[in-house]
């Protein structure tokens, strides 16, 4: 078996807080198997389409698509700007779907590829869920929503989008108030998930954090940006949350200095940003090491959902899992056939070979490329 041609799809769809893209990748084999990758940075599209078309013709073309790992190498260690994210992503893209095609060619789910299913099923968040800005009250109501769906967990971001750095008072007691109010809605049983969005100081990470202490968040995602380890730790240190964060982070190098400095509690790398599923198992590894949880970030495709999920099946240190795909425009879920809904806050992976999926071109082609899709989604800065 080998790879013959590489091709790239854009596919949309929306939730009421952001529109999407995500650049989808197919590698095709002389035996007429394929395997499908996720390749979405949210932005950038044709530059990682750019990137994946290069590395095609360098570094995949007549190759063996069983050998997924070493292709990873040459394309990561023979590039001068390895490691950022529109290379990395493009990377991810390739990865997945190379692991897709080796479970298809050997009849095996991925999961099994991995070495086995740790559990039986996954444990996923509502994302997508809640307006931006919203009252207290109708964050609220919508969370009441999300537990009638089945849902155990749920994240927001509460601080809305007229803060970087620092926070009135008045912003700071509204954003209290609508996660108190959401707590109350769902009441003791529910885990809420709390967004920062990388906006704030430390000292302003810290003030809002130890005022969210009472209300028992399951984590405090990204209280300040992420390319300050020790402010990471400084915030950590301070607030009686666990801190989770990653999402901006790509390839293991990064998540090592955050475990190895005790910075964190919850790594969040994205399948389709920081490497693929080769990656994401090493950064998995890393931070089980350290006894830190595994919850990858999750605004990707059918195709990454399932790449995560398979893996997820399979960590040792796994925790929960990112999930948007209910609050998606419905066609999120006719691309792909296979891709599994959320029954009582868990997803059971199929065992089907490869990622389990299988594409619908036709769908793919009447949702193509949106041209208002933005990554912003409500994490407006105003500098």
């Amino acid at each position: 078996m080998k790879i013959t041609d590489v091709e790239t799809f854009i596919f949309s769809a929306a939730h009421h807080n952001a529109n999407r893209n995500w650049v989808i990748v197919k590698i095709n084999t002389d035996d007429g198997q394929y395997g499908l990758g996720d390749a979405s940075g949210l932005g950038n599209d044709q530059q990682v389409i750019s990137l994946i078309n290069e590395m095609a013709e360098t570094f995949l073309i007549g190759q063996d698509p069983m050998d997924s790992e070493a292709i990873w190498t040459q394309i990561y260690y023979n590039n001068q700007s390895r490691g950022g994210r529109i290379d990395t992503t493009a990377l991810s893209g390739i990865d997945i779907a190379l692991w897709d095609l080796k479970g298809k060619a050997l009849g095996l789910p991925v999961y099994k590829l991995l070495g086995g299913a740790q559990r039986e099923k996954v444990r996923v968040y509502a994302n997508g869920w809640y307006t931006n800005p919203g009252s207290p009250e109708l964050n609220a109501e919508e969370a009441k929503k999300v537990v009638a769906m089945g849902y155990t967990a749920m994240k927001f971001d509460p601080f809305a989008q007229n803060n970087y750095y620092n926070i009135s008072l008045e912003e700071a007691q509204i954003s209290e108030d609508r996660v108190a109010a959401v707590r109350e809605a769902v009441g003791p049983n529910v885990d809420i998930l709390v967004e920062v969005h990388a906006k704030f100081s430390t000292g302003t990470a810290i003030s809002l954090g130890q005022r969210l202490e009472k209300y028992r968040p399951l984590w405090f995602e990204e209280p300040t940006s992420q390319e300050n380890v020790a402010e990471m730790k400084f915030v950590r240190d301070r607030v009686n949350i666990p801190i989770a964060t990653g999402e901006r982070l790509y390839t293991k190098f990064p998540f090592y200095e955050l475990v190895a400095a005790d910075a964190v509690d919850v790594l969040q790398p994205d399948i389709a940003n920081a490497g693929g599923i080769t990656e994401l198992k090493k950064i998995a590894a890393i931070a089980e090491a350290r006894h830190v949880n595994m919850a990858p970030h999750n605004t990707c495709s059918p195709v990454g959902t399932m790449a995560e999920c398979h893996l997820d099946l399979t960590m040792t240190n796994f925790l929960i899992q990112e999930y948007h795909a209910e609050f998606y425009t419905p066609h999120y879920f006719d691309a792909f056939d296979g891709f599994p809904r959320q029954v009582d806050g868990y997803l059971t992976v199929p065992d089907t070979p490869g990622l389990g999926l299988t594409i619908n071109e036709e769908v793919l082609a009447q949702h193509g490329y949106d041209p208002t899709a933005t990554a912003r989604a409500g994490t407006s800065r105003r500098i």
